[in-house]
């Protein structure tokens, strides 16, 4: 862009202004974008599909939260990355963690086979206290799932499907989380580094 601005025989200061300009007028489509997402999200409209496929997973009369959770991992080769995207429903209480896998293509919403953790499942769980992320490892030390949980999710690209607002929920999430983890890793006698895809502490 500057080298086009400079053929063109504009000064110095006029470039400065015309990037500066270009930049305002980015951010202000971020803003507008932003806005419009969020009042999508007030409407619950993205919550109530997510929790409607999420229902079909769980037992009837079972006290849980719900919540949408998502992962997203970027893996490297050489200059190249390469970015994954995983979407879930999942609900939670003390004894159970079910999560149903969602698909998100060509804006239909749809769920794969669910399934169900126990505690005692688990072998280890990595975060940090307070996080709203955290990696469960079966009794092996083999990853089983990755999940976030974000009080607030906008459609910013495709690669993020929902305008969800759910705070009550996430915060119950990483209450929740802090408990199992807590239990989990004291129970399989592990100390946790609380870094991404590196979670065992080395004795």
């Amino acid at each position: 862009m500057f080298l086009l601005l400079t053929e063109t025989g504009l000064t110095t200061w006029q470039i400065v202004i015309c990037f500066v300009v270009v930049v305002a007028i980015a951010f202000i489509f971020v803003l507008i974008k932003d806005k419009i997402n969020k009042k999508k999200a007030s409407t619950g409209e993205d919550r109530a599909r997510v929790w409607g496929i999420l229902q079909k997973a769980l037992p009837e009369e079972a006290d849980l939260t719900k919540a949408y959770a998502c992962w997203e991992w970027s893996t490297y080769q050489g200059r190249t990355r390469t970015t994954t995207y995983w979407y879930y429903g999942v609900a939670f209480n003390e004894d159970h963690l079910y999560i149903a896998p969602l698909s998100c293509k060509s804006g239909n919403v749809e769920s794969s086979a669910s399934y169900v953790i126990r505690k005692e499942d688990l072998g280890m769980m990595n975060s940090k206290q307070g996080a709203n992320w955290v990696e469960l490892y079966d009794k092996n030390g083999k990853e089983i799932v990755s999940l976030s949980v974000f009080a607030e999710n906008l459609k910013d690209d495709k690669y993020h499907p929902f305008n969800l607002l759910q705070k009550e929920e996430a915060d119950k999430f990483v209450e929740w989380k802090d408990k199992w983890m807590e239990s989990v890793n004291a129970a399989n006698g592990v100390e946790v580094t609380g870094k991404m895809k590196k979670p065992l502490k080395k004795r």
